[in-house]
Parts: C-alpha cells; structure tokens; sequence
C-alpha cells in the first residue's frame, strides 16, 4: 500500500471517529414538521409525495429540455456541413 494513501486512509478514519453520531432517534425530531405546518399527521406525507413529484416532473422538463438542445446542435453542425460546406476540425495539441 502506498504510504500517502495509508496517512490519508489513517487522517479520514481519525476524522469518522471524532464526529459524534449518537443514536439515530437523537435527529428524528429534525424530521418532524415545525409548528404551522404540523397540523393535520395526514398532510405530511402528501406534501412530501407532491414534493416528489414535482422534482421527478421538473427533472422529466429538464431532460425534455436537454434533448431539444441536443437536436438544434445536430441541425445546425448538419446546416453548416452539408449546406453551406462550413468544416469544423479540431486538432488535439502536441506536445
């Protein structure tokens, strides 16, 4: 083993043990709701299954919107290759 790897692997264990992680029950109230939003135990749940959808439908919206990029770059490299015979080369550097 690589003795840099072995300091780093010893400094990132000693920093794991130095974190107190207590019990998991200690951090379930950081889970609860606050005072004006606690009011019905029903609401909870629909509010973070809409909050779950609305991330799935905003990144569905975000992939949507990646794809319609990708394509307008194809048709303008197609417009400028095939139409007006423009050539894009690129050339890695020597070293």
């Amino acid at each position: 083993m690589n003795p840099l790897f072995a300091k780093l692997r010893g400094q990132a264990y000693a920093l794991w043990q130095s974190v107190p992680f207590g019990e998991a029950s200690s951090y379930l109230p950081l889970l609860r709701p606050v005072a004006p939003f606690d009011n019905a135990p029903l609401v909870s749940p629909l509010t973070a299954l809409g909050a779950l959808l609305a991330l799935a439908s905003a990144s569905g919206v975000a992939l949507a919107a990646f794809g319609v990029l990708l394509l307008a770059l194809l048709v303008i490299h197609l417009v400028l290759t095939q139409v007006l015979g423009i050539t894009i080369e690129i050339r890695p550097p020597t070293f």
